[in-house]
């Protein structure tokens, strides 16, 4: 059976060439597994999707503006129990194709379940995130709502 340290590995590998390993990377998700980005409430995106379709569907967002990402700084931290860990790692791609580097530094949490990815959660810095990938950078994040 695959752990989630062979899950989480296999997983880079796509991040590395998003452009030819989308179909491969959502298949190291569970049917119900999903794909969460807790701080993007803030930018007015989705912070959860679930299911193959819609990791797919994220994925495809993602490769919309990077076709690959160079990746350092690599941490697993495994728990002790369960097929669980946490990563720390940076990430480099360019954004749209261009020349501008989209540099990133991530947390994340794995949680690996019959083999497959069951939960994958990244912690990463929104206002880099929105900077880069909106037209207008911060100006284009909505306003806070509520509480």
């Amino acid at each position: 059976m695959t752990t989630g340290r062979e899950l989480l590995n296999a997983f880079f590998d796509c991040l590395r060439d998003l452009d030819n390993s989308i179909d491969r990377c959502v298949d190291l998700f569970a049917d119900d597994g999903a794909f969460e980005f807790p701080y993007f409430s803030v930018l007015g995106m989705p912070t959860r999707f679930q299911g193959k379709a819609e990791v797919r569907q994220v994925l495809g967002i993602i490769n919309s503006h990077f076709s690959a990402f160079t990746l350092s700084e690599i941490e697993i931290h495994e728990l002790k129990e369960g097929d669980a860990l946490f990563v720390r790692y940076h990430s480099d791609g360019f954004i749209d194709r261009s020349d501008r580097v989209y540099a990133q530094d991530y947390v994340s949490q794995l949680i690996a379940e019959d083999g497959k990815i069951k939960v994958l959660r990244e912690y990463l810095n929104v206002i880099k995130t929105a900077r880069m990938i909106f037209p207008n950078g911060l100006a284009d994040v909505p306003a806070p709502t509520g509480h």
